[in-house]
């Protein structure tokens, strides 16, 4: 009977662990759900991550991340090809990143602004889309009501060129023409010119992914035209910070001429 009974309880003991063991890992993983960032239960559809409201065309409406544009070379579409022209190539060679217009707290011309270390916000409109960008508080218009490109557009070169656009499906098509020649189109020192000629689209891959395609036809830099794809994400719940490049800026002073590969 005793032996009965301590089998008994030794079963029920073990039934007990064989339990505590299987909810373990459920109970855990319940505490890092709990641990991530609530949803908005108030705010815009695109600030609580609802689905949008129908329209015409798709809404690219909210705030965007994909982290900054290192090397344009290395976001390629399949079989595209970044040729740089002899003058291309030798600038490229001896490029001083300490002069990165970034570094500089300058405008970063209308393709870098959306892929830097700090969001993008898009606001759209059916007759013009506006980007705006966290860092240094600046803005790009896209003009999406019909109007062509100004006609002294190339006359007169501006930081972030002037863009139209019109909508094809379900995508957002931007030429820009009459950029500056004071940006550059990455991290890792390739320049343009003012002959610059930017063919942008816009599309959602899903509700919370945005591509962002864009064709770079420059012939003074440029063998061919060549076309990138950098993926942004939809950053619910967030919204564009304040920030002041110069603000407390100390690293300026400390920066040393960095040629070529070295700083790449």
């Amino acid at each position: 009977m005793k032996k009965c009974s301590l089998h008994l309880i030794v079963t029920a003991m073990t039934v007990f662990a064989l339990l505590v063991l299987m909810t373990a890992p459920a109970t855990a993983q319940g505490r890092g759900a709990q641990s991530r960032k609530p949803k908005p239960t108030v705010g815009a559809w695109w600030y609580k991550g609802d689905p949008q409201p129908p329209g015409p065309h798709p809404d690219l409406t909210g705030v965007w991340f994909g982290g900054p544009m290192n090397d344009i070379g290395r976001d390629l579409l399949p079989g595209q090809q970044l040729v740089l022209t002899l003058y291309g190539a030798e600038r490229y060679k001896k490029i001083d990143h300490a002069k990165d217009p970034n570094a500089q707290c300058l405008p970063p011309g209308p393709t870098r602004m959306v892929a830097r270390a700090h969001p993008t916000m898009i606001v759209q409109r059916p007759d013009v889309v506006a980007v705006l960008s966290e860092s240094e508080h600046i803005f790009r218009l896209i003009y999406t009501d019909g109007r062509s490109h100004p006609s002294d557009a190339t006359d007169n070169p501006a930081w972030f060129g002037y863009s139209v656009g019109k909508w094809e499906g379900d995508t957002l098509v931007v030429d820009t023409v009459g950029i500056n020649d004071r940006t550059w189109l990455d991290g890792a020192g390739h320049e343009h010119s003012d002959k610059l000629h930017m063919t942008e689209r816009f599309r959602l891959g899903d509700p919370d992914t945005l591509e962002f395609i864009v064709t770079y036809d420059d012939p003074v830099y440029f063998v061919k035209p060549f076309t990138s794809k950098k993926v942004l994400r939809r950053q619910i719940g967030d919204y564009i910070l304040d920030h002041a490049c110069l603000e407390n800026e100390k690293d300026l002073i400390k920066l040393r001429p960095t040629i070529g590969d070295e700083g790449r």
